[in-house]
């Protein structure tokens, strides 16, 4: 392993940067030299291995070779063509781009909801009661929820705080560094601003939620 990666950070600032830049150059000099590691750069040198492994899974499932999708989906090239054609997904390339198949995948089942639905699920065909009526708009509530996510519109909850948690680990890594250069107060200061940008994500997060469940309660005229 090389002594000095090139290094891609989730820092807000450039300063977080830096010290994030630091703290992994001499995690991986010190991992060279069988040197034990502080609890700092051990935190930052798996972030660094994390995120560099969520780059790749990105790249590979950009380019996918065509006899891999054939392995995946014991479909020969033929019919994996064929398919392709008739109902406009892309995966009949040499390399095929998975984000792009799924995004046509279910443009497709968007575009053919009611004519699925007939055959799949028969509260969603006939009938006019309140309790279908009810049913229908819950499911096309939960077709546009997975849709806006798909698109990145919307980020599940839980990966947001995961994204805030290592933006805090990150800050919080400067603190130490402006604790040793200008005294504990410099560190008390910035832990209360990230103790108050804490409490101000969890009440957007709820203010979210609520609006959420305000949308949802909207009749389907009123929309």
């Amino acid at each position: 392993m090389e002594p000095n990666p090139t290094i891609t950070t989730t820092s807000t600032s450039s300063f977080s940067a830096q010290v994030e830049k630091e703290l992994i150059t001499t995690a991986f000099r010190k991992r060279l030299r069988k040197q034990p590691l502080s609890a700092s750069e051990q935190a930052a040198l798996k972030r660094f291995e994390k995120e560099r492994e969520e780059r790749l899974r990105w790249e590979y499932y950009g380019t996918i070779p065509q006899k891999h999708w054939k392995a995946m989906s014991g479909r020969p090239a033929q019919i994996i063509n064929d398919q392709a054609k008739r109902y406009g997904i892309p995966f009949d390339g040499a390399v095929i781009d998975l984000p792009k198949v799924i995004r046509a995948l279910h443009d497709f089942l968007a575009a053919n909801a009611i004519k699925l639905a007939k055959d799949g699920d028969p509260m969603m065909a006939g009938g006019d009661s309140p309790a279908l009526e009810e049913y229908r708009r819950e499911q096309v509530l939960m077709a546009r929820y997975k849709r806006l996510e798909l698109e990145r519109q919307l980020i599940p909850r839980d990966e947001a705080r995961v994204v805030q948690g290592r933006i805090a680990s990150i800050i919080r890594n400067c603190g130490e560094v402006l604790q040793r250069q200008f005294g504990p107060a410099a560190l008390d200061i910035l832990n209360e601003a990230l103790d108050d940008a804490e409490a101000e994500v969890n009440r957007m997060f709820s203010e979210q939620a609520a609006e959420n469940v305000k949308t949802e309660n909207i009749a389907p005229d009123a929309k």
